[in-house]
This record gives structure tokens, sequence and C-alpha cells, in this order.
């Protein structure tokens, strides 16, 4: 296993750097964090770990404003997904292609996606998508999770994507925006539970 970093310039003044894990495998997960969650954060962490367990390279995405600890304007999503799109393409091409991504994250993944043309060798695993991401759901395939108290994605958006019989969408009763509950070890139970969603994401898109 290696790993190094994607060095390059953004929009904000700063570099990123971009974590790359390869272990000669055909198929890449690449994190895409929240707009205040990042990749090292456990719901990301952990699906990064599983992916690695599972046999995937690994992009761990770092966004320009992050990097330069500035505060994200709505109208510079489209910065984000082009400086997105770059470090996707700088890589080698891969024959399959797993998206992790976190709530704003959701709609950069579905857009570079879109735009790179990489639809059909791409599987989603969306967290706590926005509201703003749906329409990119619609065209995607495979699983989305949601908290039931979260208001940025309600029942009513979950509605949205009834019929889509390529996406699995699963519901966290109470839990809130990072998918957490009320007290710590309730979290924890939740955090396993998820877990295994993770797992059965994997194997379904790297043996489906």
């Amino acid at each position: 296993m290696s790993v190094s970093s994607i060095v390059m310039s953004s929009h904000w003044g700063r570099e990123v750097r971009h974590k790359y894990i390869t272990q000669e495998s055909k198929a890449l997960a690449v994190v895409f964090p929240g707009k205040n969650y990042s990749a090292e954060r456990s719901l990301l962490d952990y699906a990064a770990k599983l992916a690695r367990e599972y046999g995937c390279d690994i992009l761990l995405l770092e966004y320009g404003y992050q990097s330069a600890r500035a505060e994200l304007k709505r109208d510079e999503i489209d910065i984000i997904a082009e400086e997105c799109k770059a470090a996707v393409s700088s890589l080698p091409e891969y024959e399959q292609l797993l998206f992790i991504s976190k709530s704003m994250g959701a709609v950069i993944a579905g857009r570079v996606a879109e735009e790179l043309n990489l639809n059909q060798k791409t599987s989603h695993l969306y967290l706590t998508p926005v509201a703003d991401s749906l329409p990119l759901l619609r065209k995607s395939r495979g699983s989305i999770i949601y908290g039931g108290s979260d208001p940025t994605f309600t029942e009513q958006h979950a509605a949205g994507l009834n019929g889509q019989k390529n996406l699995r969408v699963y519901r966290i009763d109470d839990a809130n925006n990072a998918l957490e509950v009320g007290s710590v070890n309730e979290s924890l139970a939740v955090l396993l539970v998820i877990i295994n969603f993770y797992h059965e994401f994997f194997r379904d898109a790297l043996t489906g």
C-alpha cells in the first residue's frame, strides 16, 4: 500500500492536499466531505477504512476553503466542483468508482460524476444529502442514509426518490445531520448499524 498527496492550487489562495492511498486496485473510492464535516470525522473515516478493507484505492478530497480556513459562499460551489473534477481527472483511469459524500458533498459528487461522464461506472454512498442534490440523486445508483431529525433532508425529500430502483434509502430514526442520536452510547450503537449499511453498499457496488 502506498500513501501520497496530490497537491493542487485552489481559488482560495492555498494549496490543497488530497490524500491518495493506492493498493493496485481497479476500483477507486473518492470521499467528498461536507461543508463543515471533514474526511477525518467518523462517518467518512469509517467509510474510507472499509473501502480500503474491500481492496479499493482511496482519494480523500480537501476543499480549498477548508485549507484556507475561510467561510464558503453559496456561489463558490461551482468552484469546488471544478477543483474536485481536476483532482479526479488527474488520476489514472479506474474500471469502477465509488463516491462517498456527506451533506453538501453530495452535490459535488453528483456533479463530478455527471460532468465527467462517469455515471455508468460510479456507485454513490450519500450520507445526509442536502435537498439541492435531489436532481442528481435521481440520476445515480447506490445508497442514501439520512437522519429522521435532520431538517436539511426530510421525509418529503426522501419521498421524492420513491420509485428510484437504483437507490436504497435508509432512514435513521431520531438522528441529526451527523447521524447521531441522544447519548454517546446510543450514537455508537447507531454507528454500528450505519457501518452494516456500508458493508452492504460495498458488497453491492463491487460485486454487482
